[in-house]
């Protein structure tokens, strides 16, 4: 008798989400999978992994196979966030690092293997409008705020005590004149501390760690990554329907992605991958739904797919949800 077909996967649709994205390559997996974080529309926030492997690699029991996102584990309970920043740090070794912001306060979370997300002290900000988080390369971890009137202050850890963190305020130069109303890191190579977007609805500015000042487009909602000493913003142009994509100090620095879907977008996170040198991965919301963009530079085409869920059906977990709250 013929063995009998493994059963189809089952997919779903991401939970309902709001607010910010959170979007890294991690170390797990045999090249790096990607962690993306969710704010959940109520409560909490969300983790779903993407399977990095290479296509011929069989999946872990229950997870997703090569090339599909994982299902979702609910964590940090007990209040609505808007918006969510995750490192894969060097630290612990290789804890994910989270701040996440809800109304005007900032809270840290981390992910360790023993004990899975627990909650930490945040950094003394205060009351925020919008927060970054980022880890240099060698390994100093940094958080950026826009306090209540818009002023941008920056803030470097000790991690001599990690996982508990001691924070000092770094000093800025002076600033140009704007209102900015979201604010980015970018974590440099061979730099005192990392380059700072400043983004507003009439413009933005980049601030390099020697003082430098470069304009940025106009526009709220962006992602950051590095290619290789390269800092490159990606800034949704809602006017033109586009992702203007900016690589600062390049010799072509300016060029256009178009967005799959339709409608505003309202939430964007960038990656870099190892394995991919010239590939740059996002993840947007656009009209309510989550996208998986491949942005491989140049003059080719992104690759953009809907996001979905994926799990390899096993014996017996036929009931088994695809997302979980522990």
């Amino acid at each position: 008798m013929a063995a009998a077909p493994p059963p189809a996967p089952r997919t779903a649709l991401p939970p309902p989400n709001r607010g910010g994205l959170a979007f890294a390559q991690g170390r797990y997996g045999l090249r790096g999978n990607l962690e993306l974080l969710l704010c959940d529309e109520e409560d909490g926030l969300w983790v779903l992994w993407f399977n990095n492997d290479p296509e011929d690699t069989a999946p872990e029991a229950g997870g997703p196979p090569p090339g599909a996102w994982s299902g979702a584990l609910r964590f940090g309970t007990g209040r609505r966030y808007d918006e969510v920043q995750v490192v894969q740090s060097a630290h612990g070794p290789h804890h994910l690092e989270v701040l996440a912001r809800s109304g005007a306060h900032t809270h840290r979370l981390r992910w360790n293997p023993e004990t899975a997300f627990t909650t930490e002290e945040p950094p003394p900000t205060g009351r925020v409008r919008a927060a970054s988080l980022t880890e240099n390369p060698d390994a100093t971890l940094w958080t950026a705020v826009l306090t209540d009137d818009g002023s941008p202050r920056l803030f470097r850890a000790d991690t001599g005590a990690y996982p508990r963190l001691t924070w000092e305020q770094t000093p800025l130069p002076p600033l140009g004149p704007g209102a900015p109303g979201a604010v980015l890191l970018l974590p440099l190579p061979h730099a005192a501390r990392p380059g700072l977007a400043l983004l507003g609805t009439s413009g933005g500015s980049y601030l390099a760690p020697g003082g430098d000042e470069t304009s940025l487009p106009a526009g709220l909602v962006a992602a950051a990554v590095v290619r290789e000493t390269v800092p490159r913003l990606y800034v949704w142009n809602e006017a033109a329907e586009r992702i203007d994509v900016v690589d600062i100090g390049a010799p072509a620095p300016y060029r256009r992605l178009r967005a799959p879907g339709e409608g505003p977008v309202t939430a964007l996170a960038a990656t870099t991958l190892d394995h991919a040198p010239h590939r740059t991965d996002l993840v947007l919301r656009r009209g309510g739904e989550l996208w998986h963009v491949s942005d491989l530079g140049g003059e080719e085409p992104a690759r953009s797919v809907p996001l979905l869920s994926r799990l390899t059906r096993t014996a017996g977990d036929e009931e088994r949800p695809v997302h979980r709250t522990s």
